[in-house]
């Protein structure tokens, strides 16, 4: 369930990345992927989507 929360966390504040350019948003983004690559019972599909989605938002 962990997981789940994270990802959608996560998610929610890449889309309001996207649609705003808002810094925080970014920042959110950021830190709720970094932790869900942090998780021990994380796939190597969440860890690629992390790595994807960090590369994103540091552009």
């Amino acid at each position: 369930m962990e997981t789940q929360n994270l990802l959608m966390a996560a998610l929610i504040h890449l889309i309001q990345f996207q649609s705003s350019h808002c810094a925080t948003a970014r920042e959110r983004a950021l830190m709720m992927f970094e932790a869900l690559s942090n998780l021990q019972d994380s796939n190597s599909e969440i860890e690629d989507l992390c790595l994807q989605a960090n590369e994103l938002l540091a552009t």
